[in-house]
């Protein structure tokens, strides 16, 4: 009977456990620990990560990350160990690590390489759990992108000058130098405009509905193919059929304005609704999300200006010794509407101070972490400090 009482605890306690709800659960304490990083308190900022980690039993990858730079930054390799193997368990390549700047520093180099080949080794047993079904889909819709781009039509001039209108695939395969005719080509521009047309299409309702039935494929069944830690393969198909695209004669493309045109807005609401439920399981991280939204319109009103001064004497600023100015101030333009604002609190994302700390912090001081901003940056050059005053005057100076 004890034993039986056991055996029924274990069953019901990791159902629940596997049923976290990551908006309630996990990211409050990433936003604990996004806010600690703005303010360079990578303590607090790990202990932060080591909360969220524990409330689940799959923690993504980006965060993972973000942890691991904050040991490396404390000067505590060994304590970043364990998030390393979480990492390699993802599936992440130890080279896709190393173009990160954070294991470019000097205390961490020989520790990596020393902890390279288990590293490696743990990282290469992984396997993907994707059906066939869905990869043959893909590759298939892959390989008739290619093919259209590499058959275009292109116009180049040949040795005579004189203009002719080849396919690119004989230009870059450089099979010959025979023309096509205006009447050929235009034929040849017509059949790939259907063809775009037909891919696209179906591309669009196979990723869409699979989504809409499935969910989201999770970082440990596809995993993270991203220098950001945050999109795999199927994240980047839905980037690469987005916009429809048609190939153009003149070797270039045209595409919609609007993203997933064939598919119906009722579709498009139960792509997103399945997307939130993909944050809530844990199976995508929030910032992708964002990006996947048909209903979220970016806010991109945070606007950060570098001013160069060229000639500071008898400047009216308190500037001392500095030549620049970093400031920001709100781009005019409307508010996040009804769908937007609902949606960003669904992520867990509705604190203005956290989203601004990070966007200056991404935009003006950031080398080690992956992080995700809507904000712009531009710098720009004055002649003196009057003209500096002028801009200045429209904007909140931010206080380094």
């Amino acid at each position: 009977m004890k034993n039986l009482f056991i055996f029924l605890t274990l069953l019901l306690t990791f159902p629940l456990f596997s049923q976290v709800d990551f908006r309630k659960e996990y990211y409050p304490a990433i936003n604990r620990a996004e806010m600690a990083i703005t303010k360079d308190d990578y303590q607090t900022a790990f202990t932060a990560y080591q909360t969220a980690f524990s409330a689940v039993k799959t923690p993504l990858a980006r965060d993972i990350f973000n942890a691991v730079a904050c040991k490396f930054l404390l000067n505590d390799f060994e304590g970043a160990k364990p998030l390393l193997m979480k990492l390699a368990k993802k599936g992440i390549p130890g080279s896709s690590l190393e173009q990160k700047e954070v294991f470019m520093l000097d205390n961490i180099k020989s520790q990596w390489n020393s902890f390279k080949f288990l590293y490696e080794q743990i990282q290469s047993m992984q396997q993907e759990q994707v059906s066939s079904d869905l990869l043959q889909k893909i590759e298939m819709f892959g390989s008739a992108y290619d093919s259209l781009r590499a058959n275009s039509i292109v116009v180049f001039v040949d040795e005579s000058g004189k203009e002719r209108l080849l396919i690119s695939k004989d230009i870059q395969k450089k099979k010959n130098n025979g023309g096509l005719s205006s009447e050929d080509a235009k034929t040849k521009n017509l059949m790939n405009g259907l063809v775009s047309n037909e891919l696209f299409s179906k591309a669009q309702k196979a990723l869409v509905d699979f989504v809409v039935d499935y969910g989201f494929l999770s970082e440990e069944n596809m995993f993270v193919e991203d220098s950001d830690f945050l999109r795999n393969g199927y994240a980047w198909s839905i980037e690469k059929y987005k916009f429809r695209m048609s190939f153009h004669m003149d070797g270039g493309y045209s595409k919609d304005v609007k993203p997933f045109s064939i598919i119906s807005d009722g579709k498009k609401k139960q792509f997103d609704s399945s997307i939130v439920e993909s944050v809530k399981l844990g199976r995508i991280h929030r910032d992708l999300a964002l990006k996947l939204l048909f209903g979220y319109k970016a806010d991109n009103k945070l606007f950060f200006t570098k001013i160069t001064i060229e000639n500071i004497e008898n400047c009216s600023l308190d500037l001392k010794e500095k030549t620049y100015s970093l400031f920001y101030y709100k781009k005019s333009g409307q508010n996040l509407d009804a769908e937007s604002q609902l949606a960003v609190e669904g992520l867990v994302l509705s604190d203005y101070n956290l989203l601004f700390e990070k966007a200056k912090y991404k935009l003006l001081k950031n080398n080690y972490f992956a992080m995700s901003s809507e904000a712009q940056m531009e710098e720009t050059t004055v002649p003196n400090c009057d003209i500096a005053k002028q801009i200045i005057e429209k904007a909140n100076i931010i206080k380094d």
